[in-house]
């Protein structure tokens, strides 16, 4: 059985999703998100209008990492180690004296 009419049995692809339903299933579009812009060329495969590079970071960012245990996650806390110079500040010492 195929139900998706990619030329894949369905015990094959279970999983296929077609994300712009254009009756070709995401692992077989060149354009997944139907843009326009060929996916191997598209900052935003999914067209939600985050960049997936973005997308790929946020996946791996923890909200819960407290890094200087003071109970204000690191992504809000200015002097995410306590060192009494903000974060952004530190950085860039950080990298002028290496």
């Amino acid at each position: 059985m195929d139900d998706d009419g990619d030329n894949i049995p369905d015990r094959f692809d279970p999983d296929q999703v077609d994300t712009d339903r254009d009756g070709i299933p995401d692992s077989a579009d060149p354009d997944d998100d139907n843009d326009g812009i060929l996916d191997r060329d598209d900052p935003d495969d999914d067209g939600n209008g985050i960049p997936d590079l973005f997308e790929a970071r946020l996946r791996h960012f923890d909200r819960t990492l407290d890094s200087d245990r003071d109970g204000i996650p690191d992504y809000l806390d200015d002097d995410d180690d306590n060192d009494g110079i903000p974060d952004f500040k530190g950085r860039l010492f950080y990298r002028s004296s290496v």
